[in-house]
């Protein structure tokens, strides 16, 4: 039976062929967010008039062909220019820096595949959809297949490409479940492509274009499964790259370490994207965003958000690995036009098909996977890649600009550092020094590093980098001196956060018990050789008794991990019915607001103002909305009154405690558990000295007043600021300030 039709409309989306690409965010709540359309695609716009629109006929019958050598060309000409090899060596440039600086293999190359629709009118052109439609399909249907056919490629290449397939999609259709449809897929070798664009998934054609073969079969062959896995998804493909890109790198990975597929493929080395042992250090707000490839064409964060999003999807796959080829059976069921792009949608099958990762609630753990944010938080960021080794810690810094559409740009400055040691008592010595440069033109324009080496002080031990950018400070906790990376030293190491002592022991994959923890840190050789992908329950219980337990999924090489090591508590609190400004001095273990505040689900009317959300700032409504940290107020209405008594971790009293307020409106909290009055507090911007509250109302950091709200007054300035209050305060100051509650008098330090 052959057919021909031109085109299906499921995505309308009015635009103007001059305009840039078409699709945005249509809802941007943080982690929750709706897209209009694929946001990280290469876009083929054509005009009704087209001729590689017209009517073509197909020998197969399931097919509509727009793969003529007019439609290629296009296709070269969209990815040269949307996918360009200029931008893309910005990101090859990191690569460069790794490699320099001895952190990644001499053999790592970067490879960026991507995905390719066209478009008329706006509208995308998705022909196998289209048939399904009009024949009474079933997408994902058991008996789907892709069958490959090649063009362009030597004799002897593509027969080691034939073979690699022969082996590797029954793996892949294991991993990643049967194709969405059932389609025939021709991989071109295409010579006007380099290395570093990787190739491209052309949805129209179905067509995979790859450059010629490197030399480097194992890179080579991923890169073609990642495309392979597009082809599987084709014309239903998630409209954010941290579910597509994520999904494919993850399950590509998967596939290709599976043995009998590729046995010469090490994830480690070269692994130019592979980060899962330092996971944890890398995991930071600034990764997120609605694509990766930002419109601008700055690629400074590229390699990074490709990383943590393969990472983190990685990890469901280690939970289970049926994980990718169940969630795909039932997004296939209940797909609907929207669902690509409708986050809230792919996590409740996501939920379905994983309750649990890492000993939390899918939800719980995907609000805390920051590479999977695809929500817009715009200006100016800092991220900053850490990596411990033995005596120092390897920052890189990516500072940059985000608008209100995504698009990114490079910034330059000058950070200053400080080295805290492990309690916070002493500012450490560094030989490189306290100045990290961040240049403002050039290839590595928004790019710094500096490796901090530390000597002669006193043995192993938690340090804090603070890096202080153009009025932005983060800080990094590095666990010095337990880092190993040869055969037969330790794979399994961390840092205790808020207590230096403690006594760890390890359950599930791997077993080991009194790993003793001093100084706030701890090392182990877990497995006696390296970490293979598993999944571990690590307990620690500090001199006071308390226990805190966490759940992790590791995988090759080592594993740095974080946890929690004191500073608990227990809190009490009687909200009373009504409406109020409310606030948690603590930061509750337990991540579910309505169990928290013993209030049914369906009941809890909890919102949080966010300033940065664009254009003009917004509300986030619960269960989309921020999680309960000391500092961060909200909007709490209830229907009585709610008693809490809640376990949670306290902000250090022992110094001060900085609560950073944005551009605009801040709903802010009190993190101490007694009154603090406002003379008490002080206000920094940038890296200038600290100043009052009230001359921070004068120099105009501030609009002068904080303002509470009383259910019978409505709002009213206060001069103290209570626990569990919620409070309003207006920062004038571009760039931000830092709201700092001093240390308590009489804390002890630990």
């Amino acid at each position: 039976m052959k057919i021909s039709f031109l085109l299906i409309t499921l995505v309308l989306v009015g635009r103007n062929p001059t305009d840039a690409a078409p699709f945005r965010n249509v809802d941007n709540t943080p982690f929750a967010t709706r897209a209009n359309g694929p946001q990280g695609a290469v876009l083929i716009e054509h005009g009704p008039a087209s001729p590689l629109l017209a009517p073509l006929r197909s020998g197969e019958g399931n097919r509509i062909v727009l793969s003529t050598s007019t439609a290629r060309a296009v296709a070269a000409r969209a990815v040269a220019a949307q996918h360009s090899v200029r931008s893309l060596q910005r990101a090859e440039h990191t690569m460069r820096l790794l490699q320099d600086l001895g952190l990644k293999s001499p053999d790592a190359e970067v490879r960026f595949p991507r995905t390719v629709y066209h478009l008329s009118n706006g509208r995308l052109v998705l022909p196998d959809m289209m048939y399904l439609q009009q024949t009474g399909g079933q997408l994902g249907d058991p008996t789907n297949e892709i069958t490959f056919q090649f063009s362009g490629f030597p004799t002897t290449d593509e027969q080691a490409l034939r073979a690699y397939l022969q082996t590797a999609v029954p793996k892949a259709r294991l991993i990643y479940g049967p194709p969405a449809f059932d389609i025939t897929v021709t991989v071109v070798q295409d010579d006007t492509m380099q290395d570093i664009q990787g190739g491209f998934y052309d949805t129209a054609s179905n067509e995979i274009h790859i450059p010629p073969l490197s030399g480097n079969f194992p890179e080579d062959t991923l890169v073609l499964m990642m495309l392979v896995l597009n082809a599987f998804h084709d014309d239903v493909a998630f409209f954010y790259d941290a579910w597509e890109q994520g999904f494919i790198g993850a399950a590509a990975t998967a596939v290709q370490t599976t043995p009998g597929v590729s046995p010469a493929y090490d994830p480690v080395d070269p692994g130019p994207f592979y980060c899962l042992s330092v996971y944890e250090c890398e995991n930071q707000p600034a990764l997120g965003n609605n694509t990766f490839f930002s419109e601008s064409g700055f690629a400074g964060m590229l390699v990074w958000r490709i990383a943590m999003a393969r990472a983190a999807w990685f990890k469901c796959y280690i939970e289970d690995p049926y994980f990718f080829a169940n969630f795909n059976q039932l997004y296939y069921q209940g797909f609907y036009d929207a669902l690509p792009g409708d986050v809230p949608g792919l996590k409740d099958i996501a939920g379905q098909v994983l309750p649990w990762v890492e000993g939390m609630s899918f939800y719980d753990w995907y609000e805390r996977q920051y590479a999977l944010d695809t929500s817009i938080r715009t200006g100016s960021k800092l991220y900053t890649w850490n990596i411990p080794l033995e005596q120092s810690v390897a920052l890189i810094a990516e500072h940059y600009v985000t608008d209100a559409n995504g698009n990114e740009s490079p910034r330059g400055g000058q950070g200053r550092t400080i080295y805290w040691n492990y309690d916070f008592t002493l500012s450490l010595y560094a030989e490189e020094g306290n100045v990290l440069d961040v240049a403002a033109s050039g290839d590595g324009a928004g790019e710094g590093y500096l490796i901090p080496t530390f000597f002669n002080i006193g043995g192993p031990q938690r340090v804090t980098v603070q890096v202080d950018l153009n009025g932005l400070r983060a800080m990094y906790p590095y666990p010095y001196g337990v880092r190993g990376f040869e055969s037969g030293e330790n794979d399994f190491y961390g840092g205790l956060l808020g207590g230096p002592v403690g006594t760890i022991s390890v359950t599930g994959d791997a077993s080991a018990d009194n790993i003793g923890a001093d100084r706030g840190v701890w090392e182990h050789l877990l497995t006696g050789s390296r970490l293979s992908p598993m999944q571990l329950e690590v307990t620690v219980a500090n001199p006071q008794g308390q226990i805190n337990t966490r759940t992790v999924n590791v995988g090759w090489d080592s594993y740095v991990m974080f946890i929690q090591g004191g500073g608990q508590a227990q809190v009490q609190h009687t909200f009373s019915a009504g409406l109020m400004m409310m606030s948690l001095p603590v930061q509750p273990t337990s991540p579910s607001a309505a169990d928290l505040l013993g209030v049914p689900p369906e009941d809890l009317l909890l919102a949080h103002w966010d300033p940065a959300a664009p254009p003009n700032g917004t509300y986030h409504v619960w269960p989309d909305i921020e999680p309960f940290v000391p500092g961060r107020g909200f909007w709490l209405r209830l229907l009585e009154d709610a008693p809490v008594s809640l376990d949670g971790v306290l902000p250090p009293e022992d110094r001060d405690y900085p609560i950073p307020v944005e551009l605009g409106w801040n709903m802010i909290g009190s993190p101490r558990r007694q009154s603090v009055d406002l003379a008490d507090l002080q206000v920094q911007v940038g890296t200038k000295d600290a100043v009052s509250l009230n001359e921070a109302f004068n120099l105009g950091y501030l609009q002068a007043g904080v303002f509470g709200y009383n259910q019978t007054n409505g709002y009213e300035l206060v001069d103290t600021l209570e626990p569990f209050a919620g409070y309003w305060l207006r920062c004038l100051t571009p760039g931000g300030a830092r709201l700092i509650f001093p240390a308590q008098t009489g804390a002890a330090r630990y």
